[in-house]
């Protein structure tokens, strides 16, 4: 009898030491068998109708959706394949945003959705491309938190002349930004406005003003001087840290003015837990 039932916890602990090498929810099993089943393009389509509802929720904006599973156990555990998204005319963070793109280049992403707030449980990549407006940047500038941008300058400027406001125009492909000021020690009735025009280009990850232009009007004024305060008024880089989430990590890889959008690209990273 003992013979017997130690042959049978041998099998059993043979089994099980099979299975546990077959993990089905495991990156090597999925993506190195065939999956076929009638359920999954239909589990896909349900995941795209909630992911849809939810974007528009959030967002207000119609999303075309592209989603791929693996199978349906694992997409029910919040394992997927890939996962692509496209709209136009989205608010985030109260900041319109003209167009945005984004697409996995990880072809094993795991989410638990099911964790409040959600837990990402594997590395994920995705690259995305978006159009910003000058209207964009107008409303990310008002929120409050840039503020805290305008007291940095401040600090720095004072008693020479204190910054007021900061707002931008886009015309002919060309950035201006105009920065509403004053004195501090002897202030005018009236605040005045210093416009600069300005490129961008990408630097270290970073969005930096280039080939800054000034109206004759304001005679010779250092044109590294201009490119160093509109660098730190920073309002295209303001905008995009506004939209960037605490759990994600991105890089800019190319900012382009093109039809008068901000067109801008990148990776998007985000580390498992």
């Amino acid at each position: 009898m003992k013979k017997i039932i130690l042959t049978f916890l041998l099998l059993f602990l043979m089994v099980g030491s099979s299975y546990a090498a077959q993990d089905r929810y495991s990156k090597e099993y999925l993506q190195n068998h065939k999956h076929f089943s009638p359920m999954n393009s239909f589990v896909e389509n349900i995941v795209k109708h909630n992911i849809k509802s939810s974007l528009k929720k959030e967002t207000g904006a119609n999303f075309d959706v592209i989603f791929k599973g693996y199978t349906v156990s694992s997409m029910n555990k919040g394992i997927f394949k890939y996962l692509e998204l496209t709209a136009e005319n989205v608010t985030s963070e109260g900041i319109p945003i003209p167009y945005v793109h984004i697409k996995s280049l990880s072809d094993y992403n795991y989410i638990d959705y099911k964790k409040d707030p959600i837990e990402f449980k594997s590395d994920m990549k995705f690259a995305y491309d978006m159009e910003l407006s000058e209207k964009s940047m107008n409303e990310a500038l008002k929120h409050s938190s840039y503020n805290n941008v305008l007291n940095k300058i401040n600090n720095l400027a004072y008693p020479m002349f204190q910054v007021k406001g900061v707002s931008t125009k886009i015309i002919n492909n060309n950035l201006y930004v105009l920065t509403e000021y004053n004195f501090p020690i002897m202030p005018s009735s009236k605040n005045k406005v210093f416009v600069a025009s300005s490129d961008i280009r990408v630097e270290n990850g970073q969005i930096k003003a280039c080939d800054v232009k000034l109206d004759s009007a304001y005679g010779n004024i250092a044109l590294d001087k201009v490119a160093n305060l509109l660098n730190l008024l920073n309002p295209l880089g303001f905008t995009m840290n506004l939209l960037e989430s605490k759990q994600c990590n991105g890089n800019i890889e190319n900012v382009n003015i093109v039809d008068n959008k901000i067109k801008i690209d990148g990776k998007i990273y985000i580390k498992g837990e």
